[in-house]
């Protein structure tokens, strides 16, 4: 089998970066963070509110740099890993969180009101899920709702997955309702 090198991606809060260091202990992976090495190579850009945008044409090169530079199996997490290129990528795992969960956690780290309605909503919406099977397919992603689950527990059952022991296909989860039917009434 050829090197494990697995995206980790998911809407902020959702627990990318302690999930992608549980994987990568389990599977005596390196880590990538894909926001660390963006910031660190100032491949980015801010915009008008001053969030920062990432070149990812620049993005996409500068990982691959990183993974050749490697023999050894790579988790790769970070908002915008699912857009990474697809031949470099064995597995793409999204994580999901129900967003009234997301939505506490996004309070607490202070996120504006504006950013966390817009995050709640991508949640609900499927929207980096949707991304990653269009730029993947199907077979390449796994989708794990981690709303009550242990890092370990999530680890365990994305090996059972790889193992053929459970699915975690795509679109299992749905928050459409939760999020827009609670908000109309």
């Amino acid at each position: 089998m050829a090197r494990l090198v697995i995206a980790v991606s998911g809407t902020p809060g959702a627990g990318k970066s302690i999930f992608a260091r549980a994987l990568a202990k389990k599977l005596n992976a390196q880590v990538i963070d894909l926001n660390a090495l963006i910031q660190r190579k100032k491949i980015y850009r801010l915009d008008v509110d001053g969030t920062k945008i990432a070149n990812l044409p620049k993005m996409r090169k500068e990982f691959i740099r990183a993974i050749r530079a490697s023999r050894s199996p790579i988790i790769v997490e970070g908002l915008l890993a699912h857009l990474l290129p697809k031949k470099y990528l064995t597995h793409v795992i999204i994580l999901r969180t129900r967003p009234r969960v997301l939505e506490r956690r996004l309070r607490a780290r202070k996120y504006p009101k504006a950013k966390i309605r817009d995050n709640v909503e991508s949640e609900a919406l499927s929207i980096i899920l949707w991304e990653a099977v269009q730029a993947h397919g199907m077979g390449k992603v796994y989708e794990i709702d981690v709303t009550k689950l242990r890092p370990g527990v999530a680890v365990k059952l994305f090996s059972d997955a790889l193992d053929g022991k459970v699915s975690l296909r795509p679109g299992k989860v749905d928050w459409l309702e939760e999020v827009f039917l609670t908000n109309s009434e």
